[in-house]
């Protein structure tokens, strides 16, 4: 796949997620402040939420991955941070899937969590946007 193709899925991905965090955030929002929320409701969203991101992860590293490291040895450093980036990353979404998985209701301490998240991930999208998906490390092809 051509850099400029990666780059576009991958954008187009990102683009979904701010969707589901847009719709998400108000939710856990309004369950914090104590409005009538459906707790399961928030829960579904939330692990629909994490296995998107989760999958988004597979696809980078299908083809993100190779697209950085065919750059050389800068594209290779690069590759390697999001590879151990991404480790972490499902290290979070494990702890986070397994208390929704655990607990049949929503907390408040899983609407903050929800939000947490969700601001972490913007900065990760953000950052991943400006580094590794910029015409530097992924520039158009001849």
């Amino acid at each position: 796949m051509k850099p400029a193709e990666v780059r576009r899925r991958i954008l187009a991905e990102h683009g979904k997620l701010r969707g589901m965090l847009d719709a998400l955030v108000p939710l856990a929002q309004r369950f914090e402040r104590g409005e009538d929320v459906d707790a399961k409701w928030l829960r579904e969203e939330a692990l629909a939420l994490y296995e998107t991101f989760a999958a988004h992860l597979l696809h980078e590293e299908s083809t993100l991955e190779p697209a950085l490291r065919a750059r050389g040895a800068d594209g290779e450093r690069l590759a390697e941070r999001l590879a151990h980036e991404h480790r972490e990353q499902r290290e979070l979404l494990h702890y986070l899937t397994s208390r929704l998985r655990e607990s049949p209701h929503s907390t408040l301490l899983v609407a903050r969590e929800v939000r947490n998240f969700a601001e972490y991930l913007r900065n990760d999208m953000a950052h991943e946007e400006s580094t590794l998906l910029s015409a530097a490390s992924l520039p158009e092809e001849p």
